[in-house]
């Protein structure tokens, strides 16, 4: 070393030796994990540009350091789809690790406490954003393939019970209908086993992540039709149904999508409110939305956080005749498309939920 020079830095010696490092640790993910199938591409994959942020890192002239790393994140999102495991992903950071110490033994270098901090850092960071990202995705796939396994039950079972049901209504008008307590209960379960399997259907297909199908939705009819769907259960019960929408009120929607939210939401009302009592549903366009409220009289909401009737198996109250799906389909149903829904208690009376569809983004109009 020249006499009076500073003395060589790890962040000199990786700035310098970078591409080298780099197929070093190609090779070792290599002979270690992959073997020879994996293009270089997608083995070196975000690895350069990491390699990139840990150079900057010990840079001395560095004044703050990162707090994590977008590239380590793709990485571990990326290993996911390669099938690797979650000890590879973090194996190939202890090999990363391993390199830059053989460059430094090397290069007969010493480094000095605060570059081995910043690169022990770094790399944990690293570690740890890939394994979360790796993680967090691995979620979803597993929800997704559970949702798509349960959505695939439900709807292998949906023809047999609804061609058994239509074989009860015949008998029914035929040598059963002198009716009794028997075929009473044979129609409730066959009723009560179709309501699950529908409700199940939806939930699964809103988990999956829909991409809704937008068309023009005139909502007034729409709100007559989901009035209709829920006539006899509101009669039975002696519940006044109400909807009010201006005539040319118009939405960018997905109408199955809309439909369900609205009818699960006025599905709920009418359960749970008081016979002889009103539910009202109510739509408007103002301040740049599209606005579709449902009120019912249940009363008020009993106690515990409002957030958790919009889980999916979360009832509300002490009527255990549904399945604890409804709010939650109707959710799925509004966020795909961008909109969002909520509830407000008012005691005494009853709540509202409503949904709230932007203007924007040529999702309402």
């Amino acid at each position: 070393m020249i006499a009076g020079a500073s003395p060589p830095t790890l962040f000199a010696l990786l700035k310098a030796r970078r591409q080298a490092l780099i197929e070093t640790w190609g090779q070792k993910i290599r002979a270690a994990i992959t073997g020879a199938s994996l293009p270089r591409s997608e083995l070196l994959d975000q690895m350069p540009e990491f390699v990139l942020e840990v150079i900057a890192a010990l840079d001395p002239e560095t004044l703050a350091q990162p707090t994590g790393s977008d590239h380590a994140e793709e990485h571990g999102a990326q290993r996911l789809r390669l099938g690797f495991d979650v000890a590879e992903v973090v194996r190939e950071y202890g090999l990363l690790h391993e390199c830059i110490l053989d460059l430094v033994e090397q290069a007969g270098l010493t480094i000095n406490v605060h570059e081995q901090r910043v690169l022990a850092k770094w790399l944990n960071a690293g570690i740890a954003d890939a394994v979360a990202q790796y993680s967090k995705q691995r979620d979803l796939e597993l929800q997704r393939q559970a949702s798509e396994h349960l959505g695939f039950i439900a709807h292998e079972l949906r023809n047999p019970i609804s061609a058994a049901f239509l074989s009860f209504q015949r008998l029914k008008n035929g040598p059963l209908a002198q009716g009794g307590r028997p075929v009473e209960q044979l129609e409730r379960g066959l009723k009560r086993t179709r309501d699950m399997i529908d409700s199940t259907l939806q939930h699964a297909s809103m988990k999956l992540g829909i991409d809704p199908k937008l068309e023009r939705v005139a909502v007034l009819p729409l709100l007559v039709d989901v009035e209709m769907d829920t006539a006899a259960e509101a009669q039975a019960r002696h519940i006044q149904t109400v909807m009010s929408a201006a005539d040319d009120l118009e939405i960018q929607a997905d109408p199955r999508l809309l439909k369900s939210a609205v009818s699960n939401l006025l599905h709920n009302a009418v359960k749970f409110s008081h016979p002889g009592s009103s539910v009202s549903v109510t739509a408007e366009h103002a301040q740049g939305h599209v606005t579709i409220d449902v009120a019912d009289a249940c009363g008020g909401l009993p106690p515990g956080k409002v957030e958790e009737l919009f889980a999916p198996l979360v009832q509300r109250g002490d009527n255990r005749t549904g399945f604890g799906l409804g709010l939650a389909i109707a959710m799925h149903a509004v966020q795909a498309h961008g909109g969002t829904i909520e509830v407000r208690d008012i005691p005494g009376k009853g709540c509202m939920f409503s949904i709230r569809l932007p203007h924007s983004g040529g999702t309402a109009v």
